[in-house]
Protein backbone atom coordinates (compact mmCIF):
# COMPACT_ATOMS: atom_id res chain seq x y z
CA UNK A 1 0.00 0.00 0.00
CA UNK A 2 1.13 3.50 -0.92
CA UNK A 3 0.22 6.51 1.15
CA UNK A 4 0.90 9.68 -0.55
CA UNK A 5 1.93 12.54 1.24
CA UNK A 6 0.32 14.32 3.82
CA UNK A 7 -1.68 17.96 3.15
CA UNK A 8 -2.45 20.48 5.46
CA UNK A 9 -5.92 20.38 6.60
CA UNK A 10 -6.25 16.08 5.41
CA UNK A 11 -4.33 13.68 3.45
CA UNK A 12 -4.19 11.77 -0.09
CA UNK A 13 -3.95 8.17 -0.52
CA UNK A 14 -3.79 5.70 -3.21
CA UNK A 15 -4.87 2.30 -2.57
CA UNK A 16 -3.44 -0.40 -5.59
CA UNK A 17 -3.24 -4.02 -5.45
CA UNK A 18 -4.18 -7.04 -7.19
CA UNK A 19 -6.21 -8.38 -4.45
CA UNK A 20 -10.22 -7.61 -3.65
CA UNK A 21 -10.09 -4.17 -2.07
CA UNK A 22 -12.09 -6.15 1.01
CA UNK A 23 -8.72 -7.99 1.51
CA UNK A 24 -6.54 -5.13 1.47
CA UNK A 25 -8.13 -2.60 3.85
CA UNK A 26 -8.11 -5.62 6.25
CA UNK A 27 -4.75 -6.15 6.40
CA UNK A 28 -3.17 -2.58 6.15
CA UNK A 29 -4.93 -2.07 9.19
CA UNK A 30 -4.08 -4.88 11.45
CA UNK A 31 -1.09 -3.77 12.43
CA UNK A 32 -1.73 0.15 14.20
CA UNK A 33 -4.49 -1.23 15.62
CA UNK A 34 -2.86 -4.08 17.42
CA UNK A 35 -0.25 -1.77 18.47
CA UNK A 36 -2.32 0.89 19.90
CA UNK A 37 -3.88 -1.84 22.01
CA UNK A 38 -0.77 -3.05 23.25
CA UNK A 39 0.73 0.98 23.90
CA UNK A 40 -2.30 2.46 25.76
CA UNK A 41 -4.38 -0.41 27.01
CA UNK A 42 -7.88 -1.77 26.86
CA UNK A 43 -10.41 0.73 27.30
CA UNK A 44 -14.23 1.58 26.51
CA UNK A 45 -14.68 4.72 23.98
CA UNK A 46 -17.43 6.58 25.03
CA UNK A 47 -20.00 7.17 21.71
CA UNK A 48 -22.93 9.33 21.77
CA UNK A 49 -25.78 8.39 20.23
CA UNK A 50 -29.32 9.58 19.61
CA UNK A 51 -31.47 6.61 20.09
CA UNK A 52 -33.98 7.87 22.69
CA UNK A 53 -33.98 11.16 20.52
CA UNK A 54 -31.35 13.14 22.55
CA UNK A 55 -28.40 12.74 22.77
CA UNK A 56 -26.89 10.18 25.15
CA UNK A 57 -23.88 7.95 26.10
CA UNK A 58 -24.13 4.56 24.36
CA UNK A 59 -23.36 3.24 28.02
CA UNK A 60 -26.44 5.07 29.36
CA UNK A 61 -29.06 4.17 26.50
CA UNK A 62 -31.61 1.29 27.94
CA UNK A 63 -32.26 0.25 24.43
CA UNK A 64 -30.18 -2.96 22.19
CA UNK A 65 -28.05 -1.29 19.75
CA UNK A 66 -25.09 -1.03 17.62
CA UNK A 67 -22.98 2.03 17.04
CA UNK A 68 -20.28 2.83 14.77
CA UNK A 69 -18.52 5.93 15.07
CA UNK A 70 -16.63 7.75 11.82
CA UNK A 71 -13.13 6.31 13.41
CA UNK A 72 -14.73 2.56 13.65
CA UNK A 73 -15.86 2.66 10.38
CA UNK A 74 -12.77 3.62 9.22
CA UNK A 75 -10.71 0.97 11.37
CA UNK A 76 -13.11 -1.66 10.38
CA UNK A 77 -12.76 -1.25 6.51
CA UNK A 78 -16.84 -0.26 6.28
CA UNK A 79 -17.28 1.28 3.28
CA UNK A 80 -21.11 0.05 2.67
CA UNK A 81 -24.09 -2.07 3.65
CA UNK A 82 -22.19 -5.51 2.44
CA UNK A 83 -19.48 -4.62 5.16
CA UNK A 84 -22.02 -3.30 7.32
CA UNK A 85 -23.81 -6.38 8.07
CA UNK A 86 -20.57 -8.03 8.83
CA UNK A 87 -20.43 -6.40 11.90
CA UNK A 88 -23.93 -6.38 13.01
CA UNK A 89 -25.48 -9.04 15.61
CA UNK A 90 -28.70 -11.07 14.30
CA UNK A 91 -28.83 -8.38 11.25
CA UNK A 92 -29.09 -8.70 7.48
CA UNK A 93 -29.03 -5.63 5.21
CA UNK A 94 -30.42 -6.23 1.49
CA UNK A 95 -29.83 -4.54 -1.51
CA UNK A 96 -33.66 -2.62 -0.92
CA UNK A 97 -34.08 -3.64 3.07
CA UNK A 98 -32.75 -5.05 6.36
CA UNK A 99 -34.25 -7.47 8.52
CA UNK A 100 -33.36 -7.78 12.25
CA UNK A 101 -34.08 -10.70 14.32
CA UNK A 102 -35.95 -11.81 11.33
CA UNK A 103 -38.12 -8.98 10.99
CA UNK A 104 -38.16 -6.51 8.33
CA UNK A 105 -40.22 -6.21 5.27
CA UNK A 106 -43.19 -8.76 4.08
CA UNK A 107 -43.22 -7.26 0.49
CA UNK A 108 -42.09 -4.65 -1.51
CA UNK A 109 -45.24 -3.96 -4.02
CA UNK A 110 -47.25 -0.97 -2.76
CA UNK A 111 -48.84 -1.14 0.62
CA UNK A 112 -45.59 -3.18 1.56
CA UNK A 113 -44.54 -0.82 4.69
CA UNK A 114 -40.77 -1.75 5.96
CA UNK A 115 -40.36 -3.79 9.18
CA UNK A 116 -37.14 -1.53 10.04
CA UNK A 117 -36.85 2.23 9.74
CA UNK A 118 -34.29 4.28 8.42
CA UNK A 119 -33.40 8.12 9.12
CA UNK A 120 -30.89 10.26 7.81
CA UNK A 121 -29.82 13.03 9.92
CA UNK A 122 -33.32 12.70 11.62
CA UNK A 123 -35.22 12.30 8.40
CA UNK A 124 -37.04 9.15 7.71
CA UNK A 125 -37.27 7.11 4.61
CA UNK A 126 -38.99 4.37 3.28
CA UNK A 127 -36.43 2.89 1.31
CA UNK A 128 -32.93 1.47 3.20
CA UNK A 129 -31.51 2.24 -0.31
CA UNK A 130 -31.40 5.77 0.05
CA UNK A 131 -29.38 5.56 2.93
CA UNK A 132 -26.82 2.56 1.94
CA UNK A 133 -26.46 2.32 -1.99
CA UNK A 134 -23.91 5.29 -1.86
CA UNK A 135 -20.95 4.75 0.41
CA UNK A 136 -20.65 5.75 4.16
CA UNK A 137 -17.82 8.61 3.22
CA UNK A 138 -18.36 11.51 5.71
CA UNK A 139 -20.42 9.68 8.00
CA UNK A 140 -20.44 10.66 11.57
CA UNK A 141 -21.83 7.55 12.86
CA UNK A 142 -24.50 4.52 12.30
CA UNK A 143 -26.99 3.27 15.04
CA UNK A 144 -28.46 -0.11 14.50
CA UNK A 145 -31.52 -0.28 17.30
CA UNK A 146 -32.72 -3.84 17.26
CA UNK A 147 -36.57 -3.41 17.50
CA UNK A 148 -39.20 -3.52 18.47
CA UNK A 149 -38.85 0.21 19.05
CA UNK A 150 -42.37 1.68 17.94
CA UNK A 151 -42.32 4.23 21.30
CA UNK A 152 -40.09 6.44 19.88
CA UNK A 153 -40.02 5.62 15.83
CA UNK A 154 -43.70 4.35 15.16
CA UNK A 155 -45.24 1.48 13.07
CA UNK A 156 -42.64 1.20 10.91
CA UNK A 157 -40.31 0.07 13.84
CA UNK A 158 -41.42 -3.26 14.77
CA UNK A 159 -37.92 -4.85 13.85
CA UNK A 160 -35.88 -1.68 14.98
CA UNK A 161 -34.37 1.54 13.86
CA UNK A 162 -31.44 2.24 11.64
CA UNK A 163 -29.87 6.29 12.09
CA UNK A 164 -27.22 7.58 9.26
CA UNK A 165 -25.84 10.45 10.83
CA UNK A 166 -23.90 12.62 8.12
CA UNK A 167 -21.08 15.18 9.37
CA UNK A 168 -21.90 18.76 9.68
CA UNK A 169 -20.59 21.53 8.89
CA UNK A 170 -18.41 23.67 11.06
CA UNK A 171 -16.26 26.50 11.40
CA UNK A 172 -12.53 24.78 10.96
CA UNK A 173 -11.07 24.72 7.28
CA UNK A 174 -10.40 21.03 6.40
CA UNK A 175 -10.21 19.18 3.52
CA UNK A 176 -9.39 15.22 2.83
CA UNK A 177 -9.29 13.73 -0.44
CA UNK A 178 -8.71 9.74 -0.85
CA UNK A 179 -8.41 7.68 -4.26
CA UNK A 180 -8.42 3.47 -4.01
CA UNK A 181 -8.11 1.28 -7.09
CA UNK A 182 -8.27 -2.69 -7.01
CA UNK A 183 -8.76 -5.84 -9.45
CA UNK A 184 -12.05 -5.83 -11.31
CA UNK A 185 -11.46 -2.61 -12.62
CA UNK A 186 -12.27 -1.07 -9.45
CA UNK A 187 -11.58 3.04 -9.22
CA UNK A 188 -13.01 5.12 -5.72
CA UNK A 189 -12.67 8.26 -5.14
CA UNK A 190 -13.56 10.59 -2.36
CA UNK A 191 -13.52 14.09 -0.95
CA UNK A 192 -14.89 16.62 1.87
CA UNK A 193 -14.14 20.00 1.61
CA UNK A 194 -15.02 21.84 5.07
CA UNK A 195 -14.97 25.65 6.54
CA UNK A 196 -16.41 29.22 7.26
CA UNK A 197 -18.55 31.19 5.00
CA UNK A 198 -19.40 33.72 7.60
CA UNK A 199 -17.29 33.82 11.01
CA UNK A 200 -18.93 32.57 14.00
CA UNK A 201 -22.13 32.31 11.96
CA UNK A 202 -22.48 29.91 8.60
CA UNK A 203 -20.08 26.91 7.82
CA UNK A 204 -20.26 24.84 4.56
CA UNK A 205 -19.32 21.26 3.86
CA UNK A 206 -19.02 19.62 0.51
CA UNK A 207 -18.20 15.78 0.05
CA UNK A 208 -18.56 13.44 -2.78
CA UNK A 209 -17.37 9.59 -3.42
CA UNK A 210 -17.70 7.85 -7.14
CA UNK A 211 -16.90 4.27 -7.40
CA UNK A 212 -16.83 1.88 -10.58
CA UNK A 213 -15.66 -1.38 -10.75
CA UNK A 214 -16.60 -4.34 -13.44
CA UNK A 215 -18.58 -7.03 -12.54
CA UNK A 216 -17.79 -10.09 -10.88
CA UNK A 217 -20.21 -12.75 -12.63
CA UNK A 218 -18.94 -13.61 -15.99
CA UNK A 219 -21.80 -13.28 -19.06
CA UNK A 220 -21.27 -16.19 -21.35
CA UNK A 221 -23.67 -15.14 -23.34
CA UNK A 222 -21.78 -12.16 -24.88
CA UNK A 223 -22.88 -9.17 -22.64
CA UNK A 224 -21.24 -7.39 -20.21
CA UNK A 225 -20.77 -9.01 -16.95
CA UNK A 226 -22.98 -8.82 -14.19
CA UNK A 227 -23.45 -7.10 -11.14
CA UNK A 228 -20.53 -4.22 -11.62
CA UNK A 229 -20.96 -0.99 -10.08
CA UNK A 230 -21.81 2.45 -10.83
CA UNK A 231 -22.30 5.45 -8.74
CA UNK A 232 -21.76 8.70 -7.32
CA UNK A 233 -22.86 10.78 -4.45
CA UNK A 234 -23.00 15.07 -3.87
CA UNK A 235 -23.68 16.45 -0.55
CA UNK A 236 -23.95 20.05 0.78
CA UNK A 237 -24.21 21.30 3.94
CA UNK A 238 -24.64 24.08 5.72
CA UNK A 239 -24.89 25.14 9.51
CA UNK A 240 -26.59 28.85 11.08
CA UNK A 241 -26.08 29.56 14.34
CA UNK A 242 -27.40 33.27 14.01
CA UNK A 243 -27.59 33.26 18.18
CA UNK A 244 -26.22 30.95 20.81
CA UNK A 245 -29.49 29.55 21.31
CA UNK A 246 -30.45 28.54 17.61
CA UNK A 247 -28.84 26.08 15.43
CA UNK A 248 -29.64 25.37 11.52
CA UNK A 249 -28.56 22.55 9.88
CA UNK A 250 -29.64 21.33 6.56
CA UNK A 251 -28.23 18.89 4.09
CA UNK A 252 -29.04 18.53 0.06
CA UNK A 253 -27.80 15.51 -1.29
CA UNK A 254 -28.05 14.04 -5.14
CA UNK A 255 -27.20 10.15 -5.63
CA UNK A 256 -26.72 7.96 -9.21
CA UNK A 257 -26.48 4.81 -9.69
CA UNK A 258 -26.18 2.85 -13.01
CA UNK A 259 -24.95 -0.58 -13.03
CA UNK A 260 -25.03 -3.99 -15.36
CA UNK A 261 -27.36 -5.81 -12.40
CA UNK A 262 -28.32 -9.65 -12.21
CA UNK A 263 -30.46 -9.80 -10.07
CA UNK A 264 -30.52 -9.34 -5.81
CA UNK A 265 -26.80 -8.70 -4.87
CA UNK A 266 -25.30 -11.02 -7.37
CA UNK A 267 -27.28 -13.78 -7.23
CA UNK A 268 -29.97 -13.62 -9.40
CA UNK A 269 -28.77 -15.43 -12.56
CA UNK A 270 -26.76 -17.75 -10.52
CA UNK A 271 -28.04 -21.45 -11.05
CA UNK A 272 -27.54 -23.46 -8.41
CA UNK A 273 -29.27 -26.33 -9.13
CA UNK A 274 -30.29 -27.93 -12.93
CA UNK A 275 -34.17 -28.34 -14.31
CA UNK A 276 -33.86 -31.69 -15.22
CA UNK A 277 -34.51 -34.58 -13.63
CA UNK A 278 -31.45 -35.49 -12.49
CA UNK A 279 -31.08 -31.92 -10.84
CA UNK A 280 -27.20 -31.69 -12.06
CA UNK A 281 -28.43 -30.37 -15.58
CA UNK A 282 -31.03 -27.92 -17.23
CA UNK A 283 -33.42 -29.08 -19.70
CA UNK A 284 -33.49 -26.92 -22.86
CA UNK A 285 -35.38 -29.34 -24.77
CA UNK A 286 -38.58 -28.66 -23.58
CA UNK A 287 -40.62 -26.01 -25.59
CA UNK A 288 -42.37 -24.82 -21.89
CA UNK A 289 -42.66 -25.57 -18.98
CA UNK A 290 -45.56 -27.12 -17.08
CA UNK A 291 -47.49 -30.44 -16.69
CA UNK A 292 -50.73 -31.78 -16.72
CA UNK A 293 -52.66 -34.49 -15.24
CA UNK A 294 -53.98 -37.21 -17.52
CA UNK A 295 -56.85 -39.71 -17.63
CA UNK A 296 -56.35 -43.22 -19.46
CA UNK A 297 -60.20 -42.93 -20.26
CA UNK A 298 -59.60 -39.39 -22.33
CA UNK A 299 -59.77 -40.36 -25.74
CA UNK A 300 -59.98 -36.83 -27.46
CA UNK A 301 -57.00 -35.83 -28.64
CA UNK A 302 -57.32 -31.82 -27.39
CA UNK A 303 -58.56 -32.83 -23.95
CA UNK A 304 -55.95 -31.43 -21.72
CA UNK A 305 -55.89 -34.82 -19.51
CA UNK A 306 -55.42 -37.01 -23.11
CA UNK A 307 -52.39 -38.84 -22.55
CA UNK A 308 -49.95 -38.35 -25.91
CA UNK A 309 -48.15 -41.94 -26.70
CA UNK A 310 -45.63 -40.10 -27.52
CA UNK A 311 -44.86 -38.19 -24.52
CA UNK A 312 -43.55 -39.68 -21.04
CA UNK A 313 -45.73 -40.25 -18.77
CA UNK A 314 -44.65 -38.85 -15.16
CA UNK A 315 -46.16 -40.12 -11.49
CA UNK A 316 -46.66 -37.43 -9.23
CA UNK A 317 -47.76 -37.77 -5.26
CA UNK A 318 -50.04 -35.99 -3.56
CA UNK A 319 -48.06 -34.51 -0.13
CA UNK A 320 -51.61 -34.58 2.08
CA UNK A 321 -53.65 -37.15 0.66
CA UNK A 322 -51.25 -39.80 -0.62
CA UNK A 323 -52.86 -40.06 -4.03
CA UNK A 324 -50.96 -40.94 -7.23
CA UNK A 325 -51.80 -38.70 -10.11
CA UNK A 326 -50.18 -38.90 -13.96
CA UNK A 327 -49.15 -36.46 -15.56
CA UNK A 328 -47.77 -35.31 -19.10
CA UNK A 329 -45.90 -32.10 -20.38
CA UNK A 330 -48.12 -29.37 -21.18
CA UNK A 331 -48.35 -29.67 -25.29
CA UNK A 332 -47.29 -26.57 -27.42
CA UNK A 333 -50.44 -24.85 -29.19
CA UNK A 334 -52.98 -27.27 -27.29
CA UNK A 335 -52.25 -27.21 -23.63
CA UNK A 336 -52.93 -23.27 -23.48
CA UNK A 337 -53.64 -22.20 -19.40
CA UNK A 338 -52.25 -19.24 -18.25
CA UNK A 339 -50.23 -20.99 -15.35
CA UNK A 340 -47.84 -22.32 -18.08
CA UNK A 341 -44.92 -20.69 -18.47
CA UNK A 342 -42.36 -20.88 -21.64
CA UNK A 343 -39.21 -23.12 -21.24
CA UNK A 344 -37.05 -19.89 -22.36
CA UNK A 345 -34.10 -21.75 -22.71
CA UNK A 346 -35.63 -23.98 -25.48
CA UNK A 347 -33.22 -23.58 -28.27
CA UNK A 348 -30.50 -21.15 -26.66
CA UNK A 349 -27.68 -23.63 -27.66
CA UNK A 350 -26.75 -23.33 -24.02
CA UNK A 351 -24.35 -25.95 -22.37
CA UNK A 352 -27.11 -27.49 -20.22
CA UNK A 353 -24.30 -28.08 -17.37
CA UNK A 354 -22.43 -24.78 -17.96
CA UNK A 355 -22.85 -22.39 -14.74
CA UNK A 356 -24.82 -25.05 -12.50
CA UNK A 357 -23.81 -24.58 -9.46
CA UNK A 358 -24.18 -28.02 -6.83
CA UNK A 359 -21.96 -27.07 -3.96
CA UNK A 360 -22.73 -23.80 -2.53
CA UNK A 361 -20.01 -24.02 0.15
CA UNK A 362 -16.98 -23.92 -2.31
CA UNK A 363 -18.08 -21.83 -4.65
CA UNK A 364 -15.48 -19.54 -5.98
CA UNK A 365 -16.11 -16.01 -7.32
CA UNK A 366 -14.00 -16.84 -10.49
CA UNK A 367 -16.29 -19.53 -11.25
CA UNK A 368 -19.61 -17.44 -11.23
CA UNK A 369 -21.03 -17.16 -14.38
CA UNK A 370 -24.45 -16.99 -16.39
CA UNK A 371 -26.31 -16.93 -19.65
CA UNK A 372 -27.88 -13.61 -20.83
CA UNK A 373 -29.14 -11.91 -23.92
CA UNK A 374 -26.86 -8.44 -21.99
CA UNK A 375 -30.12 -6.51 -21.50
CA UNK A 376 -29.23 -6.47 -17.53
CA UNK A 377 -29.16 -2.99 -15.69
CA UNK A 378 -29.99 -1.18 -12.86
CA UNK A 379 -30.67 2.78 -12.52
CA UNK A 380 -31.34 4.90 -9.45
CA UNK A 381 -31.67 8.80 -9.19
CA UNK A 382 -32.30 10.51 -5.84
CA UNK A 383 -32.37 13.52 -4.48
CA UNK A 384 -32.82 14.19 -0.95
CA UNK A 385 -32.94 17.65 1.41
CA UNK A 386 -32.65 17.05 5.66
CA UNK A 387 -33.29 20.52 7.55
CA UNK A 388 -33.12 20.37 11.22
CA UNK A 389 -33.79 23.22 13.66
CA UNK A 390 -32.82 23.47 17.53
CA UNK A 391 -33.74 26.08 19.63
CA UNK A 392 -33.12 26.06 23.45
CA UNK A 393 -36.27 27.99 24.71
CA UNK A 394 -34.36 27.74 28.44
CA UNK A 395 -32.59 25.40 30.50
CA UNK A 396 -34.89 22.72 31.03
CA UNK A 397 -36.88 23.08 27.60
CA UNK A 398 -35.65 22.51 23.85
CA UNK A 399 -37.27 22.22 20.64
CA UNK A 400 -36.11 20.22 17.51
CA UNK A 401 -37.90 21.09 13.56
CA UNK A 402 -37.47 18.68 11.45
CA UNK A 403 -38.13 18.60 8.33
CA UNK A 404 -37.55 16.06 4.91
CA UNK A 405 -37.94 16.12 1.38
CA UNK A 406 -37.08 13.01 -0.55
CA UNK A 407 -37.69 12.18 -4.70
CA UNK A 408 -36.29 9.08 -6.51
CA UNK A 409 -36.90 7.35 -9.29
CA UNK A 410 -35.29 3.55 -9.50
CA UNK A 411 -35.11 1.47 -13.06
CA UNK A 412 -34.10 -2.16 -13.44
CA UNK A 413 -34.33 -4.76 -16.21
CA UNK A 414 -33.08 -8.62 -15.42
CA UNK A 415 -32.86 -11.51 -17.53
CA UNK A 416 -35.40 -14.36 -15.96
CA UNK A 417 -34.66 -17.48 -17.71
CA UNK A 418 -30.63 -17.63 -17.24
CA UNK A 419 -30.55 -18.05 -21.28
CA UNK A 420 -29.16 -16.24 -24.47
CA UNK A 421 -32.30 -17.65 -26.45
CA UNK A 422 -33.23 -15.77 -29.34
CA UNK A 423 -36.56 -18.00 -29.57
CA UNK A 424 -38.05 -16.03 -26.04
CA UNK A 425 -36.14 -13.55 -23.66
CA UNK A 426 -38.03 -13.74 -20.88
CA UNK A 427 -37.21 -10.82 -18.64
CA UNK A 428 -38.40 -8.65 -15.36
CA UNK A 429 -38.98 -5.01 -15.59
CA UNK A 430 -39.38 -2.65 -12.31
CA UNK A 431 -40.20 1.02 -12.23
CA UNK A 432 -40.95 2.63 -9.03
CA UNK A 433 -40.83 6.39 -8.79
CA UNK A 434 -41.37 8.21 -5.18
CA UNK A 435 -41.50 11.33 -3.40
CA UNK A 436 -41.83 11.80 0.40
CA UNK A 437 -42.03 14.87 2.61
CA UNK A 438 -41.97 14.79 6.51
CA UNK A 439 -42.40 17.59 9.02
CA UNK A 440 -41.31 16.73 12.89
CA UNK A 441 -41.64 18.70 15.92
CA UNK A 442 -40.09 17.66 18.93
CA UNK A 443 -39.74 18.91 22.92
CA UNK A 444 -37.57 17.38 25.45
CA UNK A 445 -38.34 18.69 28.98
CA UNK A 446 -36.12 18.63 31.93
CA UNK A 447 -38.40 18.30 34.83
CA UNK A 448 -35.60 17.41 37.32
CA UNK A 449 -32.80 16.08 37.38
CA UNK A 450 -33.24 12.77 36.79
CA UNK A 451 -36.66 12.84 35.34
CA UNK A 452 -37.79 14.49 31.80
CA UNK A 453 -40.41 14.02 29.36
CA UNK A 454 -40.32 13.42 24.89
CA UNK A 455 -42.88 14.48 23.21
CA UNK A 456 -43.48 15.50 19.68
CA UNK A 457 -46.10 15.45 16.46
CA UNK A 458 -45.10 14.29 12.97
CA UNK A 459 -46.54 14.52 9.91
CA UNK A 460 -45.73 12.39 6.63
CA UNK A 461 -46.54 12.47 3.01
CA UNK A 462 -45.81 9.78 0.05
CA UNK A 463 -46.54 9.59 -3.28
CA UNK A 464 -45.59 6.59 -5.22
CA UNK A 465 -45.64 4.96 -8.46
CA UNK A 466 -44.56 1.12 -9.13
CA UNK A 467 -45.22 -1.47 -11.95
CA UNK A 468 -43.56 -4.51 -12.71
CA UNK A 469 -43.70 -6.58 -15.72
CA UNK A 470 -42.39 -10.08 -17.05
CA UNK A 471 -42.41 -9.61 -20.60
CA UNK A 472 -40.79 -11.48 -23.52
CA UNK A 473 -38.22 -9.11 -25.66
CA UNK A 474 -38.73 -11.42 -28.67
CA UNK A 475 -43.01 -12.34 -28.46
CA UNK A 476 -43.86 -9.19 -30.39
CA UNK A 477 -44.45 -10.80 -34.14
CA UNK A 478 -42.71 -13.15 -33.64
CA UNK A 479 -44.62 -16.54 -33.83
CA UNK A 480 -47.42 -17.26 -36.02
CA UNK A 481 -50.13 -19.93 -35.33
CA UNK A 482 -49.98 -23.23 -37.36
CA UNK A 483 -47.95 -26.35 -38.59
CA UNK A 484 -44.85 -23.95 -38.79
CA UNK A 485 -45.29 -22.60 -35.17
CA UNK A 486 -41.98 -24.04 -33.59
CA UNK A 487 -42.84 -23.10 -29.85
CA UNK A 488 -46.99 -22.83 -29.63
CA UNK A 489 -49.17 -19.80 -29.28
CA UNK A 490 -49.58 -20.45 -25.51
CA UNK A 491 -46.23 -19.20 -25.19
CA UNK A 492 -47.42 -15.56 -26.44
CA UNK A 493 -50.08 -15.84 -23.56
CA UNK A 494 -47.73 -16.54 -21.28
CA UNK A 495 -45.05 -14.29 -22.09
CA UNK A 496 -46.59 -11.09 -23.62
CA UNK A 497 -46.97 -7.85 -21.57
CA UNK A 498 -48.82 -8.40 -18.57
Amino acid sequence: MAIGPLMKGGYSSCLLSTLPIVTAIGFALAIPVAANAASSGRQLEEIVVTAERQEASVQDTSISITAFTAEMLEDFGIRDQTDLQNFIPATVILPYDAVVRGVGRNFRNLGGDPGISTYMNGVYSEDLYTATIGSFWDMERIEVLRGPQGTLYGRNAVGGAMNFIYNKANQDFYYKFKAMAGNLNAREFYGTVNGALIEDQLSARFAFSNRNRDGYVKDLGGGPDLDSRGEENYALSLTWTPRDDLTVNVRSNIARVYRVMGGGDGGGLVVFRGESIDGLSRDFSQTHYGFRAVDPAQTNPLASDYIDPNMVLTSFTNPTTGEVIQAQRSRSGIDETESILANAGFGSGNSTTRCVFHDRENIKGKDLCAYTNGGNFERFDQHGIQFEANWDVSDNLSLKYIYGFNDLSYQRITEDDSTFSTITDRQFYVNHEAQYESHELQAFFDLTENLSFTTGIFFYSSVIDQRGDFFDANATGLYVTGATDPVGANINLALGFI
